[in-house]
């Protein structure tokens, strides 16, 4: 199977398990969701957009900065993503790890974990990739033989 729609098969599965995680939370969590008016993620449907275009609008991102911006400002921007994200995991990390959150159920405190997970991923993905992308050009630098002197590489 092509690389690409593994990725973005890899992508849906947890993107859909993500919006089931959010969505079955206990009793207390969803008196939680309802006092504090988190309709987007109230049930299933309405959770599943909201991952949906958290995950498709970052994976667009991702993709307009590979192909359409220079190597270090691509890589300083994917740092920079990834930074925010793992600064995410660690407030939620922190947030669910309180007393009033934690009774909320063990599925609703996963999927809050996962969606930053997923796109830490996403951005660390993307990173290495347009690091590779530089090294495997410059590699093969125009001009250049194998031994990397200048000429056409068919002296005798």
């Amino acid at each position: 199977m092509n690389k690409k729609i593994s990725s973005i098969l890899l992508l849906l599965v947890l993107s859909v398990t993500d919006a089931y995680l959010l969505a079955h939370s206990n009793l207390i969590g969803k008196i939680g969701i309802l006092v504090y008016k988190h309709s987007y993620i109230r049930n299933f449907p309405r959770a599943l957009v909201t991952v949906l275009l958290v995950v498709g609008i970052s994976l667009l991102i991702c993709e307009l900065l590979y192909r359409f911006s220079k190597y270090p400002v691509a890589l300083v921007c994917y740092a920079v993503l990834l930074a925010i994200a793992l600064g995410w995991l660690g407030y939620v990390y922190t947030t669910f790890s309180t007393f009033s959150y934690r009774i909320t159920g063990k599925a609703f405190i996963y999927g809050a974990h996962l969606l930053p997970i997923i796109l830490a991923g996403l951005y660390g993905r993307y990173f290495v990739k347009k690091m590779v992308q530089k090294n495997r050009a410059a590699k093969y630098l125009p001009g250049e033989s194998e031994n990397g002197k200048a000429g056409s590489g068919n002296q005798h």
